[in-house]
């Protein structure tokens, strides 16, 4: 069935244009992410919520989102183009040009002609888009040596540099920072904040991480201990880090969870022990401090919409009666905060949102105080609380699920594979290259025209039925949705067209 000799000469005509193809879209998948910038593409997708875009750039709220458009468009294209041409190259090509005849006047049977040439189309798409997705494996590692391990931002490097260790070892021993005063000062700088803002911020990346570490710890003892318990299901014995936080005495019942827990926080064990005794003490007393629950500030919206001087005179009668901010009264606060800070100091409210450290100069607390009721302790905090979270967003942003990342280039691979079958069944189907062109490239490409209007789409409807692209659904692999009977049926059309084909070209009658 399989002649290697055609299989050589396939190689020989057909390999620039599959190298091509390979460097170009390697070159784009490493630009995307080399280039990717966290904070500037949040703001960006926050700026676009609800416009035609905001499908689009929503997405790009996380390293992995941002490739989605990559993997849904440029690598779409870009397969095609190559698939199309190589499928002519391979069969109709031949045919039209006569060189047919003389490959078939060889000992090779027609079978294994058409055989190969299909082996040759399938192993050279699956080698291309292996190669583009180590490409990309790479550029992340490389970048952000966030594939083997947490993401190395600039506070890491800046601390490394300051106690002069690995930036890996420090990624996994943030109390090292805690630990040395000149580390703490140079990370916090490298990420905008403050020492009393970034002290924060570590303790709730080290927090998290810790209940992280020991909800896997605690799942793998349940699992082991209801291993041979019929009618338990899985979800039921993974205990997840919601839960772990909303009940840590579970961590007390562990001896490894505790160990673990206190490694991350680099502290005794007694010491981890104690620390999660005051988390259940502080959760039964709904002590949890969080800015939206524990904050009683004036609320004052209807003072930046309203110019009446008798509505401003009840406003200020109001301050004295504090009310429990809600999460649209944080956003506007916290926005009155930013614009009465930029006035005072003279600079764009943009500068300010940038760099939260801005609204505790004394000048612009004063200002802030005046413009919203809040107490210079509330600012701060209400500014502690900003660089906190958008610190926190970037990191997630930044962190790389491999297997979400296998399961894109796994369903994009197949997509192609579909594509390249529709061409090659064309190839095989007509005899002349226009026909074959026309129908093996009309169609694929019309594919990708709906699905670039369904992209700038709310809610793509009836178009997800007309094109095979909607079976690979990057949004619900990146949800980590249920995906696969999407990938199974690209998988399903590749090899059924593939077969038709060779049964076709053996068959029909070559004008030899």
């Amino acid at each position: 069935m399989f002649s290697k000799p055609l299989f050589k000469q396939n190689i020989q005509v057909n390999w620039k244009l599959s190298l091509i193809i390979t460097i170009v879209a390697s070159v784009i998948l490493a630009g995307f992410i080399v280039n990717y910038d966290a904070a500037g593409y949040g703001s960006i997708a926050a700026a676009a919520e609800g416009t035609a875009f905001s499908n689009i750039l929503s997405s790009m709220t996380s390293l992995l989102g941002s490739l989605e458009n990559f993997y849904k468009l440029i690598a779409v294209i870009l397969g095609i183009v190559y698939v199309v041409f190589t499928a002519n190259n391979l069969v109709v090509n031949e045919v039209d040009s006569g060189s047919m005849a003389y490959t078939l006047s060889t000992p090779i049977k027609r079978s294994s002609v058409i055989f190969t040439k299909s082996l040759y189309l399938i192993l050279s798409v699956i080698l291309m888009y292996s190669v583009i997705g180590l490409v990309g494996l790479a550029a992340s590692q490389i970048t952000y040596r966030n594939v083997t391990g947490y993401p190395i931002t600039d506070d890491i490097r800046a601390a490394s540099n300051a106690l002069n260790l690995d930036e890996r070892y420090i990624s996994e021993r943030l109390y090292l920072i805690q630990e040395d005063k000149q580390a703490m000062r140079e990370a916090a700088v490298a990420r905008d904040m403050d020492t009393e803002a970034y002290s924060i911020y570590l303790e709730s990346i080290i927090r998290d991480r810790s209940y992280e570490a020991t909800a896997t710890i605690i799942t793998d003892e349940r699992f082991d201990f209801y291993e041979d318990t019929n009618g338990i299901e899985g979800d039921e014995i993974e205990i997840t880090v919601e839960e772990l936080v909303a009940n840590p005495a579970m961590i007390l019942s562990s001896n490894e969870a505790l160990n673990v827990g206190a490694k991350i926080h680099g502290i005794s064990v007694n010491d981890y022990h104690q620390f999660i005794s005051e988390e259940i003490i502080a959760l039964d007393e709904n002590l949890a401090p969080e800015l939206a629950r524990t904050e009683t500030v004036m609320n004052r919206a209807a003072a930046e919409t309203s110019q009446d001087s008798e509505a401003q005179e009840q406003m200020q009668d109001k301050r004295q009666l504090p009310v429990i901010v809600t999460e649209d009264n944080a956003k506007l606060l916290l926005q009155m905060v930013i614009d009465s800070s930029a006035d005072a100091l003279k600079i764009n409210a943009e500068q300010v949102s940038e760099n939260m450290t801005l609204m505790k100069d004394p000048i612009a607390l004063e200002a802030a105080t005046d413009a919203t009721g809040l107490s210079e302790a509330q600012v701060i905090n209400m500014a502690n609380h900003g660089m906190v979270s958008s610190a926190r967003s970037v990191d997630i942003a930044l962190e790389f699920d491999l297997e979400v990342y296998l399961w894109l280039m796994l369903g994009l691979l197949l997509t192609i594979l579909a594509m390249s079958s529709i061409s090659f069944l064309a190839s095989t189907f007509f005899n002349r290259t226009g026909f074959a062109l026309a129908v093996g490239g009309g169609v694929p490409f019309a594919f990708f025209l709906i699905t670039m209007v369904q992209q700038l789409m709310d809610s793509p409807g009836a178009l997800k039925y007309l094109t095979l692209t909607s079976l690979f659904d990057t949004e619900t692999i990146l949800s980590g949705g249920d995906f696969g009977w999407g990938l199974i049926a690209l998988g399903a059309i590749a090899l059924i067209l593939y077969i038709a084909s060779n049964i076709i070209f053996v068959k029909k009658d070559l004008p030899l």
